[in-house]
């Protein structure tokens, strides 16, 4: 699998993530946008209750969303059919749970994803970017 660099894209002037003119290559900040919309989708399954939600987007599962989200910024729609045919989704789940680990969820208590969830979107980060705040 290749390397994950989950610290997030930069914001776009507009202030949305960038999804993929970044460094590194196609394959790699696909996957790290997968591992960004799969950990917000998590935080927003146990937190509605909270008010945090996904940020809307026109694309459901995060696959599609981050495929479609890097081709609409000029990402070369081959490369990105790509990543997703060369992708090991049961790895990208075990570094899904890795990375959430490591920002302090801790498995079976869904407040801590919340308190993730909160924290990111305070930081204005683009797993926070990927969330919103109702």
């Amino acid at each position: 699998m290749a390397a994950l660099v989950v610290a997030g894209c930069a914001a776009t002037p507009s202030g949305g993530p960038s999804m993929g003119l970044g460094g590194g290559s196609v394959a790699n900040r696909w996957e790290q946008r997968v591992v960004t919309i799969s950990m917000a989708e998590r935080i927003a399954d146990a937190c509605h209750g909270e008010g945090i939600y996904l940020a809307p987007s026109r694309w459901g599962g995060a696959a599609h969303r981050a495929t479609e989200e890097m081709a609409a910024e000029g990402v070369d729609r081959d490369a990105l059919e790509a990543a997703f045919a060369a992708q090991d989704f049961g790895a990208l789940s075990i570094e899904i749970d890795r990375t959430l680990a490591r920002k302090g969820v801790e498995p079976g208590r869904p407040q801590s994803l919340c308190r993730v969830g909160a924290e990111e979107i305070a930081a204005g980060s683009d797993l926070g970017l990927t969330l919103k705040k109702g």
